[in-house]
């Protein structure tokens, strides 16, 4: 059995609406998502622990997390965030976890793209309800991304590519494409 060693580097990428000063009322900002690299003890690249932040109802963020995505599994909808048990306000800031690791650089956005839709509801990347529930069946209306991430490879990169959709319902914003990349092969600071 191979361990898993992360590296320190991080990489953190921000929807193109993103404000380094949120607005005073929803919607507050945009979306970040987080990857931290997982390597085997030879190096090669394993998997991408994944964090999607979404600011957009709640100035504190509610974070969707997905511990090891991995170039096999493909397509994987964005998971929905678990409440926690007891709350009787899911948008509370108890019920937000946010990334604390301040953005260290934004990755190229050219290959990314960024599309506001009115009302459209029909050409959603997946077909959740428009409220997600918990374990408890208690509505998370604070969380509005919807939609797939992927790890992608070439022969040199791991690339993560993303197809969802987020915001308020009358004015949603989509963004897909290739917005980070990973080394496959773990490199040294010699």
């Amino acid at each position: 059995m191979t361990d898993i060693q992360t590296t320190s580097a991080s990489h953190t990428w921000q929807s193109g609406d993103w404000k380094d000063k949120p607005n005073s009322q929803a919607p507050y900002n945009g979306i970040q998502i987080t990857g931290i690299p997982q390597y085997s003890d030879n190096g090669t690249f394993i998997s991408a622990a994944i964090t999607i932040t979404d600011y957009t109802n709640n100035p504190a963020g509610i974070s969707s997390h997905i511990q090891a995505l991995t170039t096999e599994q493909g397509q994987t909808d964005i998971p929905a965030p678990e409440a926690p048990v007891g709350s009787a306000e899911p948008e509370a800031d108890k019920s937000s976890e946010t990334s604390t690791s301040a953005p260290e650089s934004t990755p190229d956005n050219s290959e990314a793209t960024t599309v506001a839709t009115s009302e459209q509801t029909s050409t959603e990347p997946d077909n959740n309800q428009d409220t997600q529930s918990d374990s408890n069946g208690e509505s998370n209306n604070a969380f509005t991304a919807k939609g797939w991430v992927a790890l992608e490879s070439n022969t040199m990169d791991i690339f993560l590519r993303v197809h969802f959709m987020y915001g308020l319902d009358p004015v949603q914003k989509e963004e897909l494409g290739y917005i980070m990349g990973f080394s496959t092969l773990l490199k040294s600071n010699d």
